[in-house]
């Protein structure tokens, strides 16, 4: 087990090319010493806490991103920007990170990470329910305490919803009908409300497990589901997403 937590040589080398950073600025941004990545992908293997530190920038771009934005003056300016621009474009291969960022730019960063993950879950359940179509190709994977895309909601908690950035263009006018719609409504709840009214769709939901013990709902699961909401509330536009809400909760929009 202990070999999983430490980076490879071969995932050191997709960092590298990933984040479009050399051997020596790597170490420089993370303050190491000059040498201890170059002798790591000449075949050292690193300590464990220098491995570990590594794996993480690999598996978490989204951690990598703001180690850059924290120590960048510890590159040079071609150097950071450079990397910046390879780690921003490979997150945005991610539909759901664009998504996040979305919201939090709608929101202009005044908005909690629960606000932000439900309003994700809602515009793409309510996109497969009327159209079958997924606005984010990656399934929704769930935090111990039932949070939907957990990943992403753990990441905000940690570090806030403050820092924005904009994609502008990345998703078609429907799509951003959708996102829109999925966010006004929320803002009309509090968070117990929206978790009380998620868990309780649960219920219906298939939960697969994922390796490692984590658990998701597949888009499959959520989309067979909503299809059923929305006939069954007459639903036929985002614009009436409320329908469902409302009576899930017991109450309308607040005043």
């Amino acid at each position: 087990m202990a070999g999983q937590d430490v980076i490879s040589l071969d995932e050191l080398n997709e960092l590298l090319s990933r984040y479009a950073i050399g051997k020596k600025p790597l170490a420089a941004l993370l303050g190491w010493g000059a040498t201890t990545v170059l002798r790591y992908a000449e075949g050292v293997c690193p300590a464990g806490e220098y491995g570990a530190h590594l794996k993480r920038l690999y598996e978490e771009p989204l951690f990598y991103l703001e180690v850059l934005e924290e120590n960048k003056e510890r590159l040079t300016p071609v150097a950071y920007k450079k990397s910046k621009n390879a780690v921003l474009s490979y997150l945005a291969s991610s539909k759901l990170w664009c998504g996040v960022q979305y919201i939090i730019e709608r929101a202009k960063g005044d908005i909690s990470p629960m606000h932000v993950v439900m309003s994700l879950y809602y515009a793409q359940a309510f996109s497969l329910g009327l159209t079958d179509k997924a606005l984010f190709t990656e399934e929704c994977d769930l935090s111990s305490t039932g949070v939907p895309y957990a990943s992403f909601y753990e990441r905000l908690c940690l570090n806030g919803t403050g820092g924005r950035m904009s994609v502008d263009g990345f998703f078609t006018p429907e799509e951003e009908n959708f996102l829109d719609a999925a966010y006004r409504m929320l803002l009309w709840y509090g968070p117990a409300e929206l978790l009380h009214v998620f868990s309780a769709e649960r219920k219906y939901l298939r939960i697969s497990r994922m390796e490692g013990g984590g658990k998701k709902i597949k888009n499959a699961a959520i989309g067979g589901f909503f299809k059923k909401v929305v006939q069954g509330y007459k639903i036929t536009c985002p614009e009436e997403f409320n329908l469902y809400f409302a009576e899930r909760t017991g109450r309308g929009r607040k005043k």
